[in-house]
């Protein structure tokens, strides 16, 4: 059956287009999964920091697919077009601003602010629609479904060392984290998890690396300015820059500047390797599992 959110939810339905109402007459929309939503996006852009395939980490069960991150600008009465994530599992951040989220999931929509996280997971189809006075800013993580022919499946990498630091200055947290296993059920992805991660590194403070080798890790620099230390040389990292951590390479960051960085990390890991980590991020919405 098509949910019809009420006029004070903002979705209206006609007899023949169906249109958003509350100031957004004329935009044409579709049905996914039962709910009304928004057929183009309005007012959007997103920038791709990474892409990596997971198959040159040697993950079997996800070859052919990619560790995504991308990084959504929605400007004031912005419109992100309905989907669903039947093929692609997410975690997404608010980093700054307040965004209204209607997913087939919920009779109401969902409210969102600044530091909430979204588990984008199993049977779900949503859109998104900015209506307060300010841009909003959101930091997406997300395992790409394949394109094409699916490529054979490299060996685990070799651990690339590099001689860490003392960690000092620096305060690591558990997000969340999507069971991409679960999310599929037939097997894709068993055993591991979509994750992401919030770091904190105060001036002159140290964050080492927390991944192995055969676990890709990308990298966002939200606010600050951070330096990139791998084996194969430093790499500076300002706001809103980012990397990817693969191929068996290890990695740490220092802040060699006078203001604190705050730096996301997105990640695919075994589930085993966060088995009892708190997980911090504030969710709108359900709770966090494990």
């Amino acid at each position: 059956m098509m949910r019809i959110f009420s006029t004070a939810t903002v979705l209206v339905l006609c007899c023949a287009a169906p249109v958003l109402a509350d100031g957004h007459a004329g935009v044409p929309t579709k049905e996914i999964q039962g709910l009304e939503g928004p057929s183009k996006g309005r007012g959007i852009s997103n920038a791709v920091i990474g892409n990596h395939s997971l198959a040159d980490e040697g993950i079997a069960s996800l070859a052919g697919r990619t560790l995504r991150t991308r990084f959504w600008t929605i400007k004031k009465n912005g419109l992100v077009p309905i989907h669903d994530h039947s093929k692609r599992p997410a975690v997404f951040t608010i980093a700054s601003g307040e965004i209204f989220e209607y997913t087939s999931l919920s009779e109401t929509r969902v409210f969102h602010q600044g530091g909430n996280l979204a588990l984008e997971e199993g049977s779900l189809a949503h859109w998104w629609l900015n209506q307060g006075g300010e841009t909003v800013h959101l930091i997406a993580f997300d395992v790409v479904p394949p394109r094409g022919e699916i490529p054979d499946v490299a060996p685990v990498p070799t651990a690339v060392p590099v001689d860490m630091p003392v960690a000092v200055g620096s305060e690591l947290e558990l997000l969340g984290a999507v069971d991409i296993g679960a999310h599929f059920g037939d097997g894709t992805g068993a055993g591991w998890v979509l994750s992401t991660y919030r770091a904190t590194i105060e001036p002159g403070g140290a964050l080492l690396g927390f991944t192995d080798a055969g676990e890709p890790l990308q990298v966002f620099a939200w606010q600050g300015r951070v330096t990139e230390h791998r084996a194969s040389g430093a790499t500076e990292i300002a706001n809103r820059e980012g990397t990817t951590v693969a191929g068996g390479e290890a990695a740490y960051w220092t802040n060699d500047t006078d203001a604190p960085a705050i730096v996301y990390f997105g990640a695919v890991e075994p589930a085993s390797e966060i088995e009892g980590v708190p997980r911090v991020g504030p969710l709108a919405h359900g709770k966090h599992g494990g």
